[in-house]
């Protein structure tokens, strides 16, 4: 959407054509871009790389070293390449922690700030995907939930909201938000609780929410298996997030799949949990 408004601005005429096609249109173009979100990927973007004029490669699973440039990164997107009706981007990048099961830290480095939300945020819109890897963290947090608050903007925090530095200031801030799912139906807030070594932070950082007036049912928490906790501690984490009135949703690392964390992520993201023990489920 950056490239499509820098190109348009420039006088030219864009296309965009989303997803794997066995044969691109390559004699309609001058200049082609790809992005490649996931490594398995890689082969296909460099067989059409290879038909596509004057053609650039990029992405998470291309290279994490290439960057827009500035002009570009920091312009309003266009919006209408996808027929939007909410706004996107990055108050900050990078992150505070240095999880091995992230690429964040490699990719984008440290916290840094990066813009303010008026630099996305599209006037006609009255509703906004955050997508700081860390919101928590950024420099600018105080300052950004302010502007949500005062401007009535309907907020999803897409990557979540990291439990271990949710303050009193914060959470009363975030409390007075209008926080919503992506969906913009329903709301809805995102932590994770990926580690059991940081379950008293995880349990503080939950009481202060609740606390504060944001409802637990609001709350999904994201619980990471497969990676670095047994099965005994995934269940743990799952029962604990259950009594806080929480949702709990198991994320299997790198889609492990075993016959255990199978059934344990259909009992779980399936809400079978609601009405049935795992005793009796499995």
């Amino acid at each position: 959407m950056k490239l499509s408004a820098h190109y348009k601005r420039e006088g030219w005429e864009v296309d965009f054509v989303k997803g794997i096609h066995p044969s691109p249109p390559i004699h309609l173009y001058d200049k082609s871009f790809i992005s490649v979100i996931f490594s398995q990927n890689r082969e296909k973007a460099l067989e059409y790389a290879m038909m596509l004029p004057n053609c650039t490669v990029g992405g998470s699973g291309w290279d994490y070293s290439i960057k827009l440039d500035h002009d570009i990164e920091h312009i309003l997107p266009d919006y209408s390449l996808y027929n939007l009706d909410y706004s996107l981007g990055f108050t900050s990048r990078g992150c505070i922690r240095n999880c091995g099961f992230c690429v964040v830290p490699e990719k984008e480095g440290f916290i840094h700030d990066h813009a303010p939300i008026t630099e996305f945020l599209d006037p006609m819109h009255n509703k906004l995907i955050l997508l700081d890897n860390n919101f928590g963290a950024s420099p600018r947090w105080r300052e950004n939930l302010e502007f949500l608050i005062e401007n009535k903007i309907k907020v999803n925090f897409n990557q979540g909201i990291d439990i271990r530095l949710v303050t009193s200031e914060f959470a009363d801030l975030l409390a007075e938000t209008k926080y919503y799912n992506h969906r913009f139906k329903k709301r809805a807030l995102y932590v994770a609780f990926d580690d059991m070594r940081y379950k008293n932070q995880f349990l503080k950082g939950m009481l202060t929410l609740r606390a504060r007036g944001i409802n637990p049912s609001h709350i999904m928490v994201y619980i990471l298996v497969g990676y670095n906790t047994t099965f005994e501690q995934d269940l743990e984490r799952v029962d604990l997030v259950k009594s806080l009135g929480s949702v709990p949703y198991i994320m299997r690392y790198n889609q492990v799949k075993t016959p255990e964390l199978n059934k344990l992520a259909r009992w779980v993201n399936g809400r079978y949990h609601e009405f049935i023990e795992w005793s009796k489920y499995k």
